[in-house]
């Protein structure tokens, strides 16, 4: 792998956890291109863990995203719909948060302080 920004390889990693009937996956590291994919196939098997889906995308422990990330929590978005679940977003700081007030991703997938307030929100009936 090459260095990345600090003579460091660039790393994402993903935690996945149930919390009631909420699914949390946690990111950290960098989300690009390289790790996407990842991304992808992990939001993927979060639609069928639970019925309707409820996800929470915790990016406390990210450190960067560029457009093909954004674009992978827009699909991620579009296929939860589908199935009738709902998305929420935990931890967005710094660029990250910047790039969804800009693209306007943020009036579309709720943004929380923390990973419990943003399970709250989807626990609640007809939001």
């Amino acid at each position: 792998m090459e260095p990345g920004r600090h003579g460091q390889p660039d790393t994402f990693s993903m935690l996945t956890v149930l919390d009631e009937d909420v699914v949390v996956i946690r990111m950290f590291g960098d989300l690009d291109l390289a790790s996407a994919s990842s991304l992808r196939a992990c939001l993927a098997e979060a639609v069928g863990l639970r019925t309707p889906p409820r996800i929470v995308i915790d990016a406390e422990g990210l450190k960067f995203c560029d457009s093909t990330g954004l674009s992978v929590l827009m699909g991620a978005l579009t296929a939860v719909g589908a199935v009738g679940g709902r998305l929420a977003l935990s931890g967005a700081h710094g660029r990250f948060a910047r790039m969804l007030r800009i693209t306007g991703l943020d009036t579309e997938l709720p943004i929380h302080d923390s990973v419990s307030a943003a399970a709250a929100h989807l626990s609640k009936p007809g939001e």
